[in-house]
Formats: structure tokens, C-alpha cells, sequence
């Protein structure tokens, strides 16, 4: 098959984990020979082997049979026991290998024989190795000049990596602690993402200090970290900042107001969280702030009002939260809030109305609002106005149709307030009914008023 230029070859589900107790020599046996003798010719660009009973992996696997391979899928291979010679192809681009349970050190058998190694490879994932102990290099940081993503999960014994010089995006899920100290050594990285380490992240330390031009740190799953490195206030160009999942994370560093260059940052189920991030005033580049299901939250800090370039800020599932910051005067870029399923809420700020930027506003999920402000008809650009969970708001107020900008209005459980909104018999109707996309109750019934209300003008 010349022709042929991608080719999978699977055994089995390979979704599922074999029992490798129940797989006698025999069987194994006959899945080398078979695969031996599937040798494709060598036009080959893409290849996946997924559920491959055998502990060897077929020779064919190597230059000059498959010269021009670019990608290499190594699936759910439970058997086998070292990796083949994949540093020998001289144009792959990519190797993603999952499930291998047997093997144990990655070493010369991995590299070939060839001088120059890996030459062209840019992307690098191992994922599922539960037994996997040691990846050494043999060139001294010279094997993977090209490499520029690497991803690591589920390799909990791992100790240690090679040298990456020109590695831009590293993912560290699932690992031990220890393969940090190798990480470390590398000071070129853009991205990095760290998840699902136990401990206190001592180690990543390090690794911050040494990549200063980071520009995205996304650390999520750590249940027992209580603090985040204070190495985190040398990343002077990071532009995105997430954290989640970090249950007894109780403050970030004061540090955090030295990342001038951030334009993202998000929260999410930090429940140790009292009190947001107060030291927030030198985020002067900040334009998307969200903070998601901190449930022991019951502020916003007073350095909100300093974030001059927010453009979109997202407080979501913080049930203890009982009030926002009085003060939003200098946030003349915010142009969407969303306020989602805080109970405790009572009210909106009346300074709300100076932004006079907003386009967007919703509300969901606050039984403790009994009104909409009359401030809101000021919001003079308003184009979408979302309401829906808050049962004790019963009307619309005054001025509202005022709001000739308003192009879509969506009211979904509020009862008493989708009861005033009725077409032509809600007492409220004529304040909306010039909106041109009208969504009141349930979809079919949003349907109809959007194409009464259109119909109508």
C-alpha cells in the first residue's frame, strides 16, 4: 500500500485496562508476529498501535523503514517493556504514549544509536506510565533540541526528566514531587501548568524563579497547599494566571500586585479562600477576573476599584457572600458582570452606574435580591440584561425603557416578575417592548415573544 500514508492497527477496547495476568506467552507471541509482518511501507506519515498485547514492539519501528513518519501513537501497549528506538526518525513531529504499565526506565533503547536525536520533534506526551521510575538523557541536554511541549500525567514513581533547552510548554499532572528538582533546569518556558502534586509545591519554586518570561502558571488539584510561592511575584511578563482546586489555599502573596502584565486571573474552588485576593491594586493590565465557588468568600477586595482596564468579571457559586465593593467609579472598561448563584446577596452597588461601559449584565441564582435597582436604567450602552433564579424580584423599575440600546432580555425563573412581563397583559410589558429579543419563561415561550415583539414594531 504506497499510498497508504496513516495507519492504526488496535486490539481490542483499547479504552480498557487489560488484566495482564490472564495474557499468556502464547497470545503475545502471536501479536508480534502478527505486527511484524503488518510492516507499512515507507510513505507512512501517521501511526497508532493501540492495545498491543506484546512485550516487543515490532523493529520496523525505526528509520530507514518509516523516514517520513511524523506522528506516533503508543496506546494502552500494556506489555511492553522499554519504548522503541523512536529517536532514529528523522521528521517525527509528534509521540503521545498512554498506558504503558511495564515500563519501568526510559534510556538509551528510546534514543537509538543515531548522533543527532530527535531532531525534529515537537511535542512529547506520557501519560498513564503508573511504573515508570527513571527518564535519563545521553547527550547532556542535547537530545530534544527541538521540543517545545511536553506533557506528563499519571507517572507518580517518576524521579527525574532530561534537559529541555528550547522547551516552551510544560504540564506536570500526577506526579511525584520530586521530578520538580529536574524541571528546575529549565528556563524557557511560556506555559506551565501543575496539577495534582501532594505537599506544599516547595520545589516549584525554584522552577518559577528560573523562568521569569512566563506567561501563563495554571496550578489546580493541590487539596493541601496553603500558600502559593512567593517566587510567584517574579513573573514579571505573565499574562495569565489560574488557580483551582486548592482547598486549603487561605491568601495569595502580596507578591501577586507585581504581575503588571496580567490580563487574566481565575479563581475556582479555593474554599479556604475568607476574603478575595486583596493585593490586586498593581494589576493595571487585568482585563478578565473571575472568581468561581469559593465558599467561605464573603468579599470582594476594595482594590477592585484600581483594576482600570477589567473588561469582563465573573463571581460565580459563592454562597457566603454578602456584599460587593461600594466603589466602581475608575472600572470605565468593564463591559460584562456576571453575579451567579450568590444567596446571601442583597443588593447591587449604586455605583454600578457609573460604568458607563457595560454592555452586558447577568444575574442568576440570588434569592436575596427583591429588587432591580433604578440605577440600571443609566447603564446607557446596556445591550443584554440576563435575570433568572431570583424568585424575589418582582418587577421591572422605572426608566427602564429608557434602555433603548437593549437588544436582548432574558427573565427565566422569576416568577412574579415573568408574570409582569407578559405580552401586552404584564403590567411591565410596555417597558420591554421595544426589545427586539425577548426571552421570558421557558425557550418555547421565550420563542414566541421574540417574534411578537419583532413583529410588533
Amino acid at each position: 500500500m504506497k499510498n497508504l500514508h496513516s495507519l492504526e492497527l488496535s486490539w481490542g477496547d483499547d479504552h480498557k485496562r487489560l488484566d495482564l495476568n490472564v495474557q499468556n506467552d502464547s497470545n503475545c507471541k502471536l501479536g508480534e508476529n502478527v505486527l511484524d509482518c503488518l510492516q507499512p511501507s515507507k510513505n507512512l506519515k501517521h501511526l497508532s498501535i493501540k492495545g498491543y498485547p506484546g512485550i516487543h514492539l515490532p523493529s520496523w519501528i525505526k528509520t530507514p523503514s518509516l523516514p517520513v513518519l511524523t506522528k506516533i501513537v503508543l496506546m494502552n501497549c500494556k506489555r511492553c517493556e522499554h519504548l522503541p528506538a523512536l529517536g532514529q526518525l528523522p521528521v517525527l513531529e509528534i509521540i503521545h504514549m498512554h498506558g504503558m504499565d511495564c515500563v519501568k526506565n526510559i534510556g538509551r533503547e528510546f534514543y537509538g544509536e543515531n548522533k543527532k536525536l530527535f531532531a525534529s520533534l515537537k511535542e512529547l506526551s506520557l501519560i498513564d506510565f503508573p511504573d515508570l521510575e527513571f527518564w535519563w538523557g545521553i547527550s547532556g541536554g542535547e537530545e530534544f533540541p527541538s521540543l517545545v511541549k511536553l506533557i506528563i500525567k499519571k507517572c507518580p514513581k517518576l524521579m527525574n526528566m532530561p534537559r529541555f533547552a528550547a522547551l516552551r510548554h510544560l504540564e506536570l499532572q500526577s506526579c511525584n514531587e520530586s521530578i520538580l528538582m529536574s524541571a528546575g533546569n529549565i528556563t524557557s518556558l511560556s506555559v506551565l501548568i501543575i496539577g495534582s502534586f501532594t505537599g506544599q509545591l516547595i520545589l516549584l519554586d525554584n522552577l518559577l524563579r528560573n523562568n521569569v518570561h512566563l506567561l501563563s502558571l495554571t496550578i489546580s488539584s493541590r487539596p493541601n497547599l496553603c500558600c502559593i510561592p512567593l517566587s510567584l511575584g517574579s513573573l514579571v511578563s505573565l499574562t495569565s494566571l489560574t488557580i483551582r482546586w486548592c482547598d486549603e489555599l487561605s491568601s495569595l502573596p502580596q507578591q501577586l500586585q507585581n504581575l503588571t502584565c496580567l490580563q487574566s486571573l481565575e479563581i475556582s474552588e479555593c474554599h479556604g479562600l475568607s476574603t478575595s485576593p486583596q493585593h490586586i491594586d498593581g494589576l493595571i493590565s487585568l482585563k478578565y477576573l473571575s472568581i468561581e465557588n469559593c465558599s467561605n468568600l464573603r468579599s470582594l477586595p476594595i482594590g477592585l476599584l484600581h483594576l482600570t482596564s477589567l473588561e469582563h468579571l465573573t463571581i460565580m457559586y459563592c454562597p457566603s457572600l454578602v456584599c460587593l465593593p461600594t466603589e466602581w467609579h475608575n472600572l470605565s472598561m468593564l463591559r460584562s458582570l456576571s453575579i451567579l448563584c450568590c444567596p446571601e446577596l442583597s443588593s447591587l452597588p449604586e455605583s454600578v452606574k457609573h460604568v458607563t461601559t457595560l454592555q452586558n449584565l447577568e444575574i442568576h441564582g440570588c434569592p436575596g435580591l427583591h429588587m432591580l435597582p433604578e440605577w440600571i436604567a443609566d447603564l446607557s450602552i446596556l445591550r443584554s440584561l440576563a435575570i433568572s433564579d431570583c424568585p424575589n424580584i418582582n418587577s421591572l423599575p422605572e426608566g427602564f425603557q429608557s434602555l433603548d440600546t437593549l437588544q436582548r432580555l432574558s427573565i427565566h425563573e422569576c416568577p412574579r416578575l415573568e408574570e409582569h412581563c407578559k405580552k401586552n397583559v404584564g403590567k411591565d410589558w410596555p417597558k420591554i417592548a421595544h426589545i427586539a429579543h425577548i426571552y421570558i419563561g421557558s425557550p418555547e415561550l421565550g420563542k414566541v415573544n421574540n417574534a411578537a415583539s419583532s413583529s410588533s414594531r
